[in-house]
């Protein structure tokens, strides 16, 4: 299972990443202030340079601390040399997203789907000699990393819900209005408890099931449970193939 996995993501994580990049595309046209915060870009530069790390500082509309490379968002966000992307200092304030939660969900996503990349080429180039079964800080490695694409889900889905802030359909329909008047905040409140606390039990009880199978071990098979071999049997020896032969009328 391990080496079809292997096999398989060396297809699916590149083929992620260029589905993540054509989103982005898609984002820029149809969602610009989103991008413009995923990005942290509060002024509209040509050409665009890309954010690395930063501490967004929304009062003030600059990043602090800033990492970037120049014309690198560019490159990426419009596929040109000198592309312009949208800052959001050509949208209203009012409909700027919480610029410092999507930044960084997305920052997070991109790395933990990078770091996959890189233990599937490792876990791949093991082959060579036999080594993917035998080498135990590898496997050791590929013990820690397996909430690695469920970080990546959450990071993403964070991306996506609070970048399209303050909009429950961008542009046409605002949070603030598509709230039920009659729903109260504690109501809604319960409901998140409720739905954690049921999937805390079930991610809970299936992670348990789990690691005792992996702790018991692969449990070998008796193909022949009446072999006697010495000792007591512990099965009757009624039905054993030798016996039956030689008690047999010829």
């Amino acid at each position: 299972m391990l080496s079809m996995t292997l096999w398989l993501l060396l297809v699916l994580v590149p083929l992620q990443i260029f589905l993540g990049d054509q989103h982005g595309l898609n984002t820029l046209e149809y969602q610009p202030a989103k991008l413009a915060a995923i990005e942290g870009d509060f002024k509209t530069e040509t050409p665009t340079p890309l954010n690395l790390l930063a501490i967004p500082d929304q009062n003030a509309g600059t990043d602090r601390f800033d990492i970037s490379i120049p014309r690198l968002g560019s490159i990426i966000l419009t596929h040109t040399w000198s592309g312009t992307v949208k800052g959001l200092d050509q949208f209203p304030r009012r409909d700027w997203p919480t610029v410092i939660f999507p930044f960084m969900a997305f920052r997070l996503m991109v790395g933990v789907g990078l770091l996959m990349l890189a233990l599937v080429i490792w876990g791949n180039w093991m082959r060579r000699g036999g080594r993917l079964f035998r080498n135990a800080r590898f496997l050791r490695v590929l013990e820690f990393a397996a909430p690695l694409g469920f970080i990546a889900v959450i990071a993403g889905w964070v991306t996506t819900e609070t970048g399209r802030q303050p909009w429950t359909v961008y542009g046409l329909l605002r949070t603030a209005d598509s709230v039920s008047p009659s729903l109260t905040g504690g109501e809604v409140l319960i409901s998140l408890v409720c739905y954690t606390i049921t999937y805390i039990f079930i991610f809970g009880a299936g992670l348990m099931v789990m690691s005792r199978i992996i702790h018991r071990g692969p449990e070998l098979t008796d193909t022949a449970p009446n072999k006697v071999e010495g000792g007591r049997p512990r099965e009757p020896l009624a039905g054993h193939p030798v016996l039956r032969a030689t008690s047999e009328p010829q």
